[in-house]
């Protein structure tokens, strides 16, 4: 009996050991714990980081959305809904637009100040119909309105306001001053028409006026250059400023036939004369080059000129 209880106690005892072990949980020791803490804690510093670069570039975000909304503002407030032209701007670079209910502003007394057009018709032109609409606050000021310069003539056709407030019109530089009076502070509208036989008329407001033959038997050379708000006296160049315009310009046409009453009555009724072809400059097509402080702005707008 005494070997027999002998021998049951070293079982009982690792028995007892291993019940010990499956029943104990780990122990770890103190610089095994701290590694878990470092870890844990760098894990919710990394979440926090990026938590406030959202942040920041929301803020951001929504800084530009309130610039934006204060120009606007602004914009609206002042109601000057006008587009800046220049050499490089949207509304430069021949290219066509359509100009309905807009105006050309000539805002200072400057020899920069014009708009450029190239017109490139095959044949000379033996008939011509200019319509246009203009205001301005001078009743006695050399103006140019229209200008229309060849090779061979640097008034091969030219609208013009003298310095009495008279319409000037010519013809390869066969020249008539009238006595037509333009009305100052109002907008005015204005036909001229020129055939080779000499036959030239012009429309204002309404009215027609026949003038003295002039021009009789030439045409008109290809490769012009128009500037609008400039007087040239050479071909694209010589400007003055004692000659620019300054004020207002709309609703440029220019046909390459004589004159039509209906399409003149048309214009004068302020209705677009668009049904008719042969056009050689379009308002509602109108492919130019600006240049100088000239802008375009729609008709409500008001243009703060000198």
């Amino acid at each position: 009996m005494m070997s027999s209880k002998r021998t049951e106690e070293p079982y009982r005892a690792l028995c007892t050991s291993q019940e010990s072990t499956d029943n104990s949980e780990p122990s770890l020791d103190s610089e095994t714990q701290g590694s878990i803490y470092v870890v844990l804690n760098s894990s919710k510093f990394q979440d926090t980081g990026r938590v406030w670069s959202v942040l920041k570039v929301l803020v951001a975000v929504l800084g530009l959305v309130c610039v934006l909304l204060m120009i606007g503002i602004v914009v609206l407030l002042t109601g000057n809904t006008c587009t800046v032209l220049s050499q490089n701007g949207a509304y430069g670079s021949q290219a066509d637009h359509d100009l309905q209910n807009k105006k050309l502003c000539f805002p200072k007394h400057t020899d920069t100040s014009y708009v450029k057009i190239v017109l490139d018709y095959e044949e000379p032109l033996t008939h011509l119909t200019l319509c246009m609409r203009y205001m301005t606050m001078y009743s006695r000021k050399e103006q140019s309105l229209f200008s229309l310069a060849t090779h061979s003539y640097s008034n091969a056709v030219s609208l013009f306001i003298d310095k009495n407030g008279k319409l000037y019109f010519a013809v390869n530089d066969d020249s008539i001053y009238t006595h037509i009076v333009s009305p100052p502070e109002q907008w005015n509208s204005v036909c001229a028409s020129w055939s080779t036989c000499g036959t030239a008329e012009i429309w204002l407001n309404g009215k027609r006026f026949s003038l003295q033959s002039i021009s009789t038997g030439r045409s008109i050379e290809t490769k012009p250059i128009i500037k609008i708000g400039q007087d040239q006296d050479s071909y694209g160049g010589s400007l003055e400023i004692s000659q620019c315009f300054v004020g207002e310009i709309s609703d440029v046409y220019l046909w390459g036939h004589g004159k039509s009453n209906s399409l003149v009555t048309q214009f004068m009724q302020t209705k677009p004369s668009t049904y008719h072809d042969n056009f050689l400059i379009n308002w509602r097509a109108f492919n130019y080059t600006p240049s100088g402080h000239t802008t375009v702005m729609f008709n409500a707008s008001v243009c703060d000129a000198d």
